[in-house]
């Protein structure tokens, strides 16, 4: 599938740990009710610092994200805040400290009138929980240590796509970043390599069977090839990557990360972190794109 852009509003929080001490609740300058959990032994976040959350979010009932477990969000502790938000409290915590913020979406619409974004709706209740799992008092070390977080969740993904795949009774080959590709036909002519512009059909789907987009379903409304230049970040880079192991002619599955897929953010109805498959034959392989106008 083409590469998405996004463009949008963190959606911040949902269920975290709370502690077991009484808070009472208080509300921010800019009039957000919320309670704090909080130890006032533990270090406090300095300014200009940075927050290392688990945040989860509901509306009404219903979480509508969670990085629980996940890649945890960081947050810069700024002199600038934002009246009925979470950025009037940052300064406040403390390492182990826990959030609980309710906001109510007929005051951000009555304050800024036509700036609500999807999913929100009138009458929602916002329920947003943070957990402070980590203080840094520079961008370096925050840098440093959300690497870290990246590095080992990558890792558990890729272990958890080798897991479906072996479930799934498949022989199928490791990319280096842990696209998992299985060769059904391998095709004839040149590997396909950067800068190769290839047309290829597909379906998507997620690992529960979920098919999300297709071109060979006219379920889909579109039955055209999908063309792209390999290597030139029009691609998700699990599908960019993982086409590289067929030829002119092959067909294949390929096993996705999410995060080398859509990631956190998910895509329409793909939702964040999840996994993806794609059953896809190569059409054709040409040396460059066509000139414009050309396409075939």
């Amino acid at each position: 599938m083409k590469k998405a852009i996004y463009f949008g509003i963190l959606l911040l929080s949902a269920i975290a740990l709370i502690s077991c001490q009484k808070a009472a609740l208080k509300k921010t300058p800019g009039g957000m009710p919320y309670e704090l959990f909080s130890d006032a032994k533990q270090p406090q976040v300095k300014m200009g610092g940075f927050l290392k959350l688990a945040i989860s979010q509901s509306i009404n009932d219903s979480v509508v994200f969670t990085n629980q477990g996940k890649i945890p969000n960081y947050i810069p502790v700024l002199n600038q805040t934002a009246p009925y938000d979470l950025s009037e409290i940052w300064s406040q915590l403390r390492l182990g400290d826990s959030v609980i913020a309710t906001q109510m979406m007929d005051t951000f619409m009555n304050r800024n009138p036509g700036s609500v974004p999807p999913p929100f709706k009138k009458g929602d209740r916002i329920i947003t929980t943070v957990k402070v799992l980590g203080i840094f008092d520079n961008d370096s070390l925050q840098k440093i240590d959300a690497e870290k977080e990246l590095g080992a969740f990558k890792a558990k993904e890729v272990s958890e796509v080798k897991a479906f795949v072996k479930k799934s009774g498949v022989n199928a080959q490791r990319t280096s970043n842990g696209i998992y590709v299985q060769v059904l036909t391998p095709g004839n002519g040149n590997p396909i390599d950067s800068g190769k512009y290839v047309s290829v059909k597909y379906t998507g789907m997620t690992f529960d069977g979920k098919v999300f987009d297709s071109n060979v379903d006219s379920t889909f409304n579109h039955m055209e090839p999908l063309n792209f230049t390999v290597g030139a970040g029009q691609m998700i880079p699990g599908f960019d990557e993982g086409v590289r192991l067929l030829r002119a002619g092959g067909k294949g599955v390929l096993f996705i990360p999410s995060m080398q897929g859509y990631g956190p953010a998910g895509s329409g109805s793909i939702k964040g972190y999840a996994h993806l498959k794609f059953e896809i034959e190569v059409l054709s392989v040409a040396d460059k794109a066509p000139a414009s106008g050309n396409t075939p």
